[in-house]
């Protein structure tokens, strides 16, 4: 019995492809194996070419899980059992921050940005800052990913450069963006 080692980015489907054969290498079809993966047990059978294919979980935390494979044997065949790692990586999310221009007067110059998971849902809860010319802005992003920073201190003419942080969390990588803001009369 085996199995190839799997590696895969959060909130992507994957499989677990598990292959028995015999000694002389012939698939073993319509055998029962069992793939124990992070505390959940689930028996598959093999097909005409020995493979039983075990879906994996699209939200797995990412981190390196070790799936444990096994055949009990039966009346032909004696049992055998492996392992393989299942690697879950984080996610990248896709950051939305366009450059924007505000007037002078405007004393809270309100800039939203979008937030989104890799399969472009929105990412809600997510803690995100915004600095700009010394200061720094705290936003969180509702249910439609949307964060909006109030910038109180921008109080003078000029282009500025924005930096706009996500810090990650378990399942999503950290992201920096830069964005323009220019504020006239």
């Amino acid at each position: 019995i085996s199995a190839s080692n799997v590696n895969v980015v959060y909130n992507n489907n994957a499989k677990l492809v598990v292959t028995l054969k015999d000694e002389f290498g012939n698939p073993i079809e319509g055998a029962e194996v069992t793939v124990v993966l992070n505390g959940a047990t689930k028996n598959i059978k093999t097909n005409d070419k020995g493979q039983a294919t075990y879906a994996i979980s699209s939200t797995l935390v990412p981190k390196t899980y070790a799936a444990e494979i096994s055949f009990a044997g039966d009346d032909n065949y004696v049992k055998s059992a492996s392992s393989a790692k299942v690697v879950m990586k984080k996610a990248t999310p896709k950051l939305t921050a366009k450059a924007k221009t505000f007037k002078v007067k405007t004393k809270t110059k309100k800039y939203t940005v979008i937030l989104k998971t890799n399969k472009g849902k929105a990412l809600s809860k997510a803690k995100l800052t915004l600095k700009v010319k010394g200061k720094t802005y705290k936003a969180t992003t509702n249910s439609k990913g949307k964060a909006t920073f109030k910038i109180t201190k921008l109080t003078k003419k000029g282009k500025f450069t924005a930096t706009i942080k996500y810090n990650g969390d378990k399942c999503y990588n950290k992201l920096t963006k830069n964005v323009k803001i220019t504020v006239k009369k």
